[in-house]
Order: C-alpha cells, then sequence, then structure tokens
C-alpha cells in the first residue's frame, strides 16, 4: 500500500533537476522518451539525456507539447506544476479530474509486450519517476509550464435545492425490490433544547458512563425519552452503541466540560460551568462552544464506533489522534454553501481534492482489517480508493452524523444502513455483517444556518422558530397542575427545555408541575416568579388569570423556600466520654467560641465554622487533638 493513504511522507521532498531525472532512467526507458520527438534518437545514453533535456527546458518546444495535449490533460499538468508541487498525486487527480488518466512510462508490465505503447506521447513526455519522489515534472520543465499553463479554478462545491434522492432507482424496480426510503433529519430546532435537556438529567443524576466515558444502555434509554428529536431511527436500543444521538450528547457535554465522571458508579456530575448553564437557557453560542470544544478533544475515538473495523488497538497500528483529524471535516465544511444540499460523493472529493480528508493512520503499512480472520481481511491488501472509502469516508461518515448533526450544524438525508446504495466493493470480511456501521446510508447534508453560525460563517444565528397560529397561544395551564402544549408550531425549543426543568412528562404534550422539580431550578438560578411570568406568558393570560391552584402552589413554594435560612456551617466534637464535652464547653478559653449541644442521644459540642482554627489551637493548648471519626 502507498503512503498515500496514510500520512504523506514524500511531500517533504523536493522535486529533482531535469538533469537528475533523466540521469535516473535506463537507456531503454530514454529511448521510449525520446520516440516521442521529432528528431531521431541517438541510442547512447549521455546523447538522449542531452535531447531530452535540451527539448524539455526549451519555452518554445514545451508550448508545443503543451498544445497537443487534450483539453483534460492540460488541466491535470496545471493542476500539478500550480497547485502539487509538480508532483503526480492520484488521489487528488482522480478527485478533481475524474476520468483523467494516468501518465505512462516504459514500465506497463501489464499490457502484452506487442500491445504496449511504443513512445512517449506528448503528456507522457512532461512526466518522470524519481526514486522516493514518484512521478514528477522536473523543476525547470515545471517552471516552463507555469508561464505556458494558466492556474486551475479552484474546486468548489456544488449546492442543491432538495435533497439527495435515491441514484438510479431503476436498478431497484428491474429487480422487483422497493426503492429504499430517503428521510431527512429536522434536528437545527431541536439542538438547543437537546442539549439543555442532556445537562437537565445529569443534574438528576440519571446519566452514568463507564471508564470510556460513553454512557449506559439505561441511560441512553432514560435521555432518548427526554430529547425533541430522539435519534435518527425509531428503532430501540439493544446495545448501548445502537444509539447515535443521545450517546453523541453524552459525549459533548463532557467534552464541553460542563459535566464530568465521579466516583466509581460511573455517574456523571455537572462542572460548576455545567451548573451555571442551566441557570440561563441554552443559547447558540454554547452550541459553538460545544464544537469547539469536542474538535479538540481526545475522549471518543469516532472510528471506535465502527465495530467491524478490527485492529484499531493493536500494537502493529499506529492511528492519529481524533483532535488533529477533525479540524479538517470543519475546514471543508465551511466550503459548504448554507442552505444547500451537498451530494456526500461531492463531498468526499472536495476532501481529496483539496486535501482536507483527515489521515487515520501513521506510518507505511496498515493495522486494520475487516472481519473475523486479520490476513483476508487485512486492509494493506485493498486499493487505495476502497482503503479511503472503508476507513476515512466511515469515519467521516461518523463525524457528520453523531456530531455536526446533533448539534444542528447540518441536516442529513439517508437511508437505514442495511438499504443503502453505497457499494464498499469486494473486501473481504464485509459479509459477516449486514453493514459496515450504522452511518453507511448518509448520501448528503445541508449546512444549517445554526451551523453557519457554529463554524464561523456569521455574526449572529436567530432560532428557527415556526410560524404561530393567532389566537392560539402554545400552552394551556390547568387547575390540576397539568400544562399542556396546545400549540406545537409556536413553541421554541428552548420553551419545551423550560417545561421540562419545572414538569414531569406525562404523555406526548402533557407535562404536570413538579415541586422537586420546581425546588431543583430554583436551586440552580431561577425564581419561582420567573416561571410564574413564563406559563402566564405561554399560555396567554396575566399572572392574575392563571388558576388559582397554581398561584397557590407557587406561593407556598415560595413561603416554604424563604422559611429555613443556611446559618452557617459548624465542626461537630464528640467523645466517648461526655464530661470532657462538658468540661471543655466550660474552659475559660473556649467558653465564648463552642456550645454544647445533644444530636439525638449523644453529647456533642458544637463550633462555628468560622471559630474552627481559634478552637483548633486552644484545643492543641490544653493537650486535645481532634481525629477524624
Amino acid at each position: 500500500m502507498g503512503v498515500t493513504r496514510l500520512i504523506d511522507t514524500r511531500s517533504a521532498l523536493a522535486t529533482p533537476s531535469l538533469e537528475d531525472a533523466l540521469n535516473a532512467d535506463t537507456v531503454d526507458d530514454l529511448k521510449w522518451y525520446a520516440g516521442g520527438l521529432p528528431d531521431r534518437a541517438p541510442t547512447r545514453k549521455a546523447e538522449l539525456v542531452a535531447l531530452l533535456r535540451r527539448t524539455l527546458s526549451d519555452p518554445a518546444e514545451v508550448r508545443r507539447l503543451w498544445e497537443q495535449l487534450k483539453p483534460v490533460q492540460r488541466q491535470v499538468v496545471a493542476e500539478v506544476v500550480h497547485n502539487l508541487g509538480g508532483r503526480w498525486d492520484s488521489a487528488v487527480i482522480r478527485a478533481k479530474y475524474p476520468g483523467s488518466a494516468a501518465p505512462k512510462d516504459n514500465h506497463d508490465y501489464y499490457t502484452p509486450y506487442d500491445q504496449r505503447q511504443k513512445a512517449a506521447t506528448p503528456y507522457d513526455l512532461l512526466f518522470h519517476s524519481y526514486p522516493e519522489v514518484g512521478r514528477c515534472v522536473p523543476r525547470e520543465l515545471a517552471a516552463v509550464l507555469r508561464s505556458i499553463a494558466p492556474r486551475p479554478e479552484p474546486f468548489r462545491l456544488r449546492g442543491r435545492e432538495k435533497p439527495p434522492a435515491i441514484p438510479n432507482p431503476s436498478i431497484y424496480t428491474k429487480r422487483g425490490e422497493k426503492v429504499p426510503e430517503v428521510f431527512v433529519s429536522d434536528v437545527e430546532r431541536a439542538a438547543l433544547h437537546d442539549l439543555g435537556a442532556t445537562l437537565f438529567l445529569v443534574q438528576q443524576g440519571k446519566v452514568s458512563v463507564g471508564t470510556t466515558g460513553l454512557p449506559t444502555l439505561a441511560s441512553l434509554r432514560h435521555l432518548r425519552e427526554r430529547l425533541l428529536v430522539g435519534d435518527y431511527f425509531a428503532d430501540g436500543y439493544d446495545r448501548a452503541d445502537e444509539a447515535i444521538r443521545p450517546l453523541a450528547l453524552v459525549v459533548l457535554a463532557q467534552a464541553a466540560r460542563w459535566a464530568a465522571r465521579t466516583g466509581p458508579g460511573g455517574k456523571l456530575e455537572l462542572t460548576r460551568a455545567g451548573e451555571a448553564l442551566l441557570t440561563e437557557s441554552i443559547q447558540p453560542r454554547h452550541a459553538r462552544e460545544a464544537w469547539e470544544r469536542w474538535l479538540k478533544s481526545d475522549l471518543l475515538d469516532e472510528l471506535s464506533r465502527i465495530k467491524p473495523i478490527k485492529g484499531q488497538q493493536s500494537r502493529k497500528t499506529h492511528l492519529t489522534k481524533p483532535a488533529e483529524r477533525r479540524p479538517k471535516l470543519a475546514a471543508a465544511l465551511r466550503a459548504c454553501p448554507v442552505g444547500q444540499w451537498v451530494e456526500l460523493d461531492e463531498f468526499f472529493r472536495y476532501l481529496r481534492a483539496e486535501k482536507l480528508a483527515p489521515a487515520v493512520e501513521r506510518g507505511d503499512t496498515s493495522g486494520l482489517s475487516i472481519g473475523s480472520y486479520y490476513e483476508y481481511g487485512w486492509l494493506e491488501n485493498v486499493s487505495d480508493s476502497t482503503y479511503w472509502d472503508v476507513v476515512v469516508g466511515s469515519y467521516l461518515r461518523a463525524l457528520l452524523f453523531e456530531y455536526a448533526a446533533t448539534l444542528g450544524i447540518v441536516e442529513l438525508a439517508y437511508t437505514r444502513p442495511e438499504a443503502t446504495p453505497h457499494e464498499f466493493g469486494d473486501v473481504y470480511g464485509l459479509d459477516e455483517y449486514d453493514y459496515l456501521s450504522l452511518y453507511d446510508g448518509l448520501l448528503g447534508f445541508k449546512l444549517t444556518a445554526l451551523g453557519g453560525y457554529v463554524l464561523g460563517l456569521a455574526e449572529g444565528y436567530t432560532p428557527r422558530v415556526a410560524p404561530v397560529e393567532q389566537g392560539r397561544p402554545p400552552l394551556l395551564v390547568l387547575p390540576n397542575l397539568d400544562v399542556v402544549v396546545a400549540n406545537v408550531t409556536a413553541l421554541t425549543p428552548t420553551d419545551r427545555a423550560m417545561l421540562e426543568r419545572v414538569g414531569v412528562a406525562q404523555s406526548e404534550g402533557v407535562y404536570h408541575l413538579s415541586r422537586d422539580r420546581v425546588l431543583d431550578a430554583t436551586q440552580h438560578g431561577l425564581t419561582g416568579e420567573q416561571i410564574r411570568q413564563f406559563l402566564a406568558g405561554k399560555a396567554g393570560l396575566a399572572e392574575s388569570g392563571l388558576p388559582q391552584t397554581v398561584r397557590s402552589f407557587f406561593d407556598d413554594l415560595e413561603r416554604r423556600v424563604g422559611l429555613l435560612r443556611e446559618a452557617g456551617r459548624m465542626l461537630v466534637l464528640e467523645s466517648d466520654d461526655p464530661l470532657l464535652l462538658t468540661e471543655l464547653a466550660h474552659t475559660p478559653s473556649l467558653r465564648g467560641m463552642t456550645q454544647l449541644a445533644n444530636v439525638g442521644d449523644r453529647t456533642v459540642l458544637l463550633v462555628p465554622h468560622d471559630q474552627e482554627t481559634a478552637a483548633r489551637r486552644q484545643l492543641k493548648k490544653l493537650g486535645y487533638l481532634p481525629r477524624k471519626g
């Protein structure tokens, strides 16, 4: 396998001079090149080198060769000398100029001898192979060509108004099969709400993760029920790795440093930043913050989500860090037209053409394989394009599905993975699986307005709100403390997040005001007055128009909140000898800073927090050193 699949180390090597390139060829090679010139070719190597050097350094002769090139050959030559430093890059050339042929040389071993090309064409004459560098245009010749060849147009992604459809549907109908259904996501409207719902569930102590930071199956099922858009497929989860959106949201909360794993039980807890975030509504800037921090995070390598790719933990495999790969996807997404659909194949072509495709492995040899038998499914044995599609392409599909779409940066057009029209080719080991990954059915995506803001293409973002039907407020507040979503089109994701914070979902669109949840929200910055204003405003009422039972509910909560106050913390000292505590309480040096008390049937000595240091100092003078019980 060539290093073009991995990290290309040849780009650091300088292209050779024309003299060096020609001297590296054999006499037979030089004769083959000279056979493409009008002059009769000499037989000695020195004379052949002199003839070719003279011709290929003469601007007039080079222009003559240029004029004989086909249009696509001119485009390829211009690309190589202007944009590729004179080096042939097959991945870039294939992506930017599909169908273009590589120049030939005198080593066409796969063609029968009597059918081989007897002499170089003008196209072949411009390229030479050199040890370690490979096929290239020598330096002096490249300089002449740059003065002749116009600079190539940059690759521009083409957008379309409608989402991609299944290509060649007649293939299915001819076989008597149903054309796979194309699904279109609607996640932009849900992204901010679902981030808030994730943090709220963490606050309730209902999200647990393993040592890898991935959530448990029970946590994923619970979170899915709280999301505005649960997941991309309607199927339930039998295993945790079948979840996409809920899993990504938990990973994002950790990557953004809003939640962290604490204790042996694996419960996630909100950090100070996460706590502060719940005291305000989730804003577009928080989606940008989550994205930018996730780009730099090494919490999870998304390649691990593609289970049939084996060897990821092998000592033979040298994977690049996820934080080195993701910024290339972010850069490529910035080139997409906002609000227009881009086909996935077109996007992948752009990545290869602009060298924005991430390298997944380091070194000259892949350590990855497909299926149960390494020696047969070893990806070293497949073509460069197949390796790219199976490894790099699958990795990028995972990023787009799990993180770009979950954050509302893109909307997706996709099929079920087992129904994908995409073919990965004849790769040994793939027949063991129904599909390579959950993301195989991705057909294309659309960069959203939120995505434009998150990626820095727009200065601001206004959440998309559906038109409100006149005379129908979003909420109906009932005397039994139920809050009904009466006009779903008028309810914003932020409104629904507020309902999640103060009520318990009873059924679709019905929440019951919960004392525990309202107290939790109050503890984290909201006031009862703010909640009442929200409910009244969304119900189209004045606060006095809320049902009496609802007003009494909040009045009682506010009274209870104000009845108790935290007066400070106390150090509690106890002893097996209660007479000692009595003696210490009456000792002159301690009398003003301690208080004898009873807790249940125990006698204790209380020391206010602000007196603790002085009390410890006096106890030490008296010969006592309290230890933790």
